[in-house]
């Protein structure tokens, strides 16, 4: 009996330790599968196995998975063109003959030219300073981007003469005879038609032949017309002869309001400008 109830004490504390192993066991797999399905996710993509999803409307770079290197981008080949093999075209020079010097290099300038002037060489009838020479010539080849150039020289001066107070036919006849040229200009004077009021260069000063010699040259002065109508006659003239003119052709009508030499009408009329010494034609009452 006690053998038996000694087997029967060992049966149950066995049973007893197998109930409790079962159930630390199946305590352990349900909280091992509760965390599975927690934490599983983000331990999936701490470790790279699951890709980030991007935000919306924004490019997010996929992240390679750890352990990876990331592939390269490839790049296109760079196309390497070859070197040309045509000759470059050589540059033509322009025509800066007869242009003054100063001209030519700001025409040379715009072009990317530079001239550069050489020397100067005395030409009859050419202004000092004109290009009369230039390498290369026009139309020919440019080693380089440079025109070299001769110019003209300056004409010998010589001593002006004095002509002021002179006629001017006279004073030109003088300057032309010591191979200067004469170039008039009018100017309105009191003083006798044709006189030479002044000149530049003045006399006695030296000049280039190759610039002309300028003379003022009096001419008749303009006098404004004066009313002369609806006046005698006599006190007509009088009025004329005051502003330095006169009385020109007199023409006589009949009239029945106004008496003798009333003047009626006159020509040019008042107002008008007109040189100084003109003549004023007059319409004038004829005697009764």
């Amino acid at each position: 009996m006690l053998a038996a109830a000694l087997a029967q004490i060992r049966l149950h504390k066995e049973r007893s330790i197998m109930n409790d192993t079962l159930k630390m066991f199946l305590i352990a797999l349900i909280t091992a599968v509760i965390v599975q399905l927690i934490l599983g996710p983000e331990i999936m993509k701490m470790r790279g196995m699951v890709p980030a999803q991007p935000q919306p409307q924004q490019q997010v770079p996929v992240t390679a998975p750890v352990g990876t290197v990331a592939p390269t981008p490839a790049v296109a080949p760079t196309q390497v063109q070859p070197p040309s093999t045509e000759a470059p075209k050589p540059t033509i020079a322009p025509n800066y003959l007869t242009l003054p010097v100063n001209k030519a290099r700001e025409l040379a300038h715009s072009q990317g030219i530079v001239v550069i002037e050489d020397g100067q060489k005395p030409v009859e009838g050419t202004p000092a300073g004109q290009i009369v020479e230039q390498v290369p010539a026009a139309g020919s080849p440019m080693p380089n981007a440079e025109i070299r150039v001769i110019v003209a020289a300056a004409a010998d001066s010589k001593k002006v003469p004095t002509v002021v107070g002179k006629q001017v036919e006279e004073a030109k006849k003088a300057l032309e005879g010591a191979g200067f040229t004469v170039e008039t200009v009018d100017k309105e004077s009191p003083k006798t038609k044709g006189t030479v009021l002044s000149q530049k260069p003045k006399g006695g000063d030296k000049a280039g032949l190759d610039k002309p010699i300028v003379l003022e040259v009096a001419s008749l002065p303009m006098v404004e017309v004066p009313k002369i109508t609806g006046r005698y006659l006599s006190r007509a003239k009088s009025s004329l002869k005051g502003v330095g003119l006169s009385v020109g052709n007199i023409r006589r009508v009949e009239h029945e309001e106004h008496g003798e030499n009333f003047v009626l009408r006159q020509d040019p009329e008042a107002g008008s400008k007109v040189a100084f010494g003109a003549e004023i034609n007059l319409t004038v009452v004829a005697p009764n």
